[in-house]
């Protein structure tokens, strides 16, 4: 690829990229941290939306460089159109020229080995329409599932091409051959969801339906969208796609670009921060039912400060029993399952909120804060104040602790 030496000075850079998705926006802090360490450009942002209705204003753009998300006609047209060093963070797997990319191989093998783990041998994929980077991805997740010799049910819905369906409308059961494909799998079953977008629709369709997750069907899916994750019940595990790291290498190349220096080997492929795990996964699967039962009360009724007396009380059964049905399936005490879920919203809470220390203890069940820190250090080996730290101090683009 050839690049274009430019006189030295500040070069001015035109984003177009979404914000209405998390991802857009971690993509637009890794470039901005970029932009921050280096000190060279003068950066403007326009949303995907404002810049669709605004084609003839993209046409006026005479800057140095762009970066885009040009997967609509109109900003692609103008991508093409573009005399100038440019970097596309979408592509349709025919047409455009992508730059750099997430790892999605690697997504696959995560996907699977977080549910393998987890006992599942029934696996499925689903997406709400044909897409090439929906197809990639089950591609991705089917060659995982090759090596172990397991297979995967791919939803119809997944190969609709050119008709996407939308996420909106989930509570009025848009399409109910989603819901008959879901019931028609065998269960417990692994499903993993092309975006957090299709698995927080299929997650509310299963919620309207009485079909239980995580304990029949569990949800996993990629973007880690908070906005996404956090609203459904329960939670959705996700895939972080590292999206800051793909804006910073972005913006690292396009930077050579502009500056004639050389440039790596295309695309750049960057590799996902690791699963988010939340309560949409946070399950073994297990055949007993009552077993199964007891797990769904440990999980939602945590805040409620459970015993194993109450868990059993509800079951009907004696605690010996409860017990002895842990032991058998999952090798550890109803007790110990209290604990780590307990530990599991504390991490969450203290990831993901600025809640005192004191209050967190309160919430999942300790009398004192004292008590919470050994038994969190017990569990985690730190501190909360230290995980909490720990994480705050994550580098954007990164990922990794800043020295």
């Amino acid at each position: 690829m050839k690049t274009k030496q430019r006189p030295r000075g500040k070069n001015s850079v035109l984003l177009l990229i979404e914000t209405s998705r998390s991802f857009g926006r971690d993509l637009i802090q890794g470039i901005t941290q970029y932009v921050t360490e280096m000190k060279q450009w003068n950066l403007f942002l326009c949303d995907q939306i404002a810049a669709i209705k605004n084609e003839k204003w993209l046409a006026e753009w005479k800057g140095d460089g762009l970066i885009a998300r040009a997967f609509d006609k109109n900003i692609k047209r103008f991508f093409d159109g573009f005399d100038g060093p440019k970097i596309n963070l979408s592509s349709d797997g025919k047409n455009s020229t992508l730059h750099i990319r997430l790892d999605n191989e690697q997504c696959g093998y995560l996907a699977v080995e977080h549910f393998r783990k987890r006992g599942y041998g029934n696996f499925a994929f689903f997406s709400m329409g044909h897409t090439y980077w929906s197809r990639y991805r089950y591609d991705c997740f089917r060659n995982a599932l090759d090596r172990y010799g397991l297979s995967c049910h791919l939803c119809p819905q997944a190969q609709r091409r050119n008709s996407l369906m939308l996420p909106t409308l989930w509570w009025k059961g848009s399409d109910d051959s989603v819901l008959a494909w879901v019931e028609s799998l065998p269960k417990p079953v692994a499903v993993f969801c092309a975006y957090d977008n299709h698995a927080f629709y299929l997650a509310n369709l299963c919620n309207i339906s009485g079909v239980a997750v995580p304990e029949n069907v569990a949800l996993l899916g990629v973007d880690n969208d908070l906005s996404l994750c956090l609203t459904t019940s329960p939670p959705l595990s996700s895939i972080d796609p590292n999206a800051r790291q793909i804006g910073y290498e972005a913006a690292q190349l396009l930077d050579a670009m502009m500056n004639g220096r050389p440039l790596p080997t295309l695309p750049v492929v960057v590799q996902p921060s690791g699963i988010v795990t939340r309560q949409s996964t946070d399950n073994v699967a297990v055949d007993d039912p009552v077993l199964a039962q007891a797990l769904r009360i440990i999980r939602t009724d945590v805040a409620r400060h459970l015993r194993v007396a109450d868990v059993a009380r509800e079951l009907c059964i004696s605690k010996g029993t409860l017990n002895n049905l842990f032991r058998k399936h999952l090798n550890c005490s109803p007790l110990e399952e209290i604990i780590r879920v307990r530990m599991e919203w504390a991490k969450e809470l203290l990831c993901n909120t600025i809640i005192p220390i004191g209050k967190i203890s309160l919430l999942i069940g300790y009398e004192t804060p004292e008590y919470f820190s050994r038994a969190f250090a017990r569990e985690t080996g730190v501190s909360p104040q230290q995980y909490r730290f720990s994480f705050q101090r994550k580098s954007p683009a990164t990922g990794q602790e800043e020295g």
